[in-house]
């Protein structure tokens, strides 16, 4: 048996289900050898006393309440809870799960320092089915939850002996010096969610693998810690928090594929692109702000229309997240470097002359009135939305460089050089300052 720290971020109305995991790791692993970190993000049940109650029967149990008026996030959080951690295996769990039988003893025989492990969840049918979970009903909330007849389907569960699959979700295990030598951490950019594929990519291309044992298993009622309790239900305020989300959620797609060039879980070049826009008619912001996400910077004629698209960009990248975790303008810019913010000064820029900028990589241009007629056009869309995998079938010829027309775009290609490679380093993604946070 490897000595694991099970580490557990608990937030607002997830009392119960803490409580509930804490049961479950007491009665189905050999916890007297482990280590429990919580990090308390946010608190209106009085948790921190609850589990400062428990305390004495869980001796190897540490807390770290945060008494801001603001929750730090998951992102960040499973990093701090890490670095804290005094084993050299570390196992993430979200609040709003039950530990199967034997989960230490699964991820003990599963995990080495290349692969990170993830452990396979049995879920109520609250989301469509997948290849890669159980669907299966013991409960949505954990007043109700049946745990013998969990513990007794777990049970003929192992016995099926399951091979691995690859795949990553939460829970996770992993070694603690594998994350942050190697991966350094979530990158904190993403705030509401997308944070998991993003670090699918970079597991891959960092050269680990990616497993989920169906051994090591939990129950998730899923989503609680994002949406909280009775999510699913039909009610205006589900819905609320259902349609901010889905908005936040949006935002979050546009950073993934302002970081990656795409959204997928697997490792594709991008090119450094510049795209040229004469706006040589009335401008439409909702196409430019379309286009923006798919290249490395946007370049327009027009001063009124660049500060405009800045501000709404910058609007959009932020207000949805903020609204959702409840932080206001003045905290975020107190705190928006330790979230590795996009600088969009440097992505959305002035110029009137295209020929200040035919020396940059890969330079692209049309105009206003080109986009307009040729928008809904599948072919320019491709090429908007695939720009890198395009650009990526000219580099593998040997003489790539030269003017093109493309989908109604001139483009000049002066270089072709992957520039996702730096997404590898993992020391961009440490969060600063984790020995403020104190478990006790």
């Amino acid at each position: 048996m490897k000595n694991i720290t099970f580490c557990i971020a608990s937030a607002k109305n997830e009392k119960d289900y803490t409580t509930l995991l804490l049961n479950s790791l007491k009665k189905n692993t050999q916890l007297e050898n482990h280590e429990i970190l919580i990090f308390i993000d946010s608190d209106n049940q009085n948790t921190y006393e609850h589990l400062l109650e428990l305390q004495p029967t869980f001796p190897n149990l540490k807390i770290h309440r945060n008494e801001t008026e603001f929750p730090i996030g998951s992102q960040r959080n499973v990093s701090i809870m890490f670095h804290h951690a005094s084993n050299p295996i570390v196992c993430y769990l979200q609040s709003d799960m039950v530990a199967g039988k034997d989960l230490d003893k699964h991820i003990s025989k599963n995990i080495d320092k290349n692969t990170v492990l993830s452990c396979a969840r049995i879920e109520p049918p609250l989301h469509p089915g997948s290849p890669e979970k159980i669907v299966k009903d013991f409960g949505i909330t954990p007043d109700e939850f049946k745990f013998d007849e969990f513990d007794k389907f777990v049970n003929e569960l192992q016995k099926e002996n399951r091979p691995n699959m690859d795949g990553h979700f939460a829970p996770f295990a992993v070694y603690k010096n594998t994350w942050f030598e190697v991966l350094g951490g979530f990158d904190t950019q993403f705030r509401c969610s997308r944070e998991d594929s993003d670090m699918i990519i970079r597991m891959k291309a960092c050269g680990l693998n990616t497993i989920q044992s169906w051994n090591a298993c939990v129950y998730h009622f899923t989503c609680v810690s994002s949406r909280g309790n009775d999510w699913f239900k039909q009610t205006d305020s589900a819905d609320k928090k259902n349609i901010l989300q889905s908005k936040a959620d949006q935002e979050e797609l546009k950073r993934f594929i302002r970081k990656w060039g795409y959204f997928g879980h697997d490792y594709k070049i991008k090119f450094n692109t510049s795209l040229y826009i004469d706006i040589d008619t009335g401008v439409d912001l909702n196409i430019l702000k379309f286009v923006e996400p798919y290249f490395n910077k946007i370049y327009i004629n027009d001063a009124d229309v660049v500060l405009e698209l800045y501000n709404q960009t910058l609007f959009d990248t932020y207000y949805y997240a903020n609204k959702r975790w409840n932080y206001t303008t003045q905290h975020w810019y107190e705190i928006i470097d330790g979230f590795n913010p996009v600088e969009f000064g440097e992505r959305i820029i002035y110029t009137n002359n295209l020929e200040t900028i035919s020396s940059n990589d890969v330079v692209i241009s049309t105009t206003m009135y080109n986009l307009l007629k040729n928008i809904n056009n599948q072919e320019v869309q491709g090429f908007i939305m695939n720009v890198n995998e395009v650009l990526g079938q000219l580099y593998e010829t040997e003489s790539y460089q030269g003017k093109y027309n493309l989908f109604n775009f001139d483009v000049i290609i002066n270089k072709l050089e992957d520039i996702n490679v730096k997404h590898k380093n993992a020391s961009q993604y440490l969060v600063p300052k984790m020995d403020t946070y104190i478990f006790k």
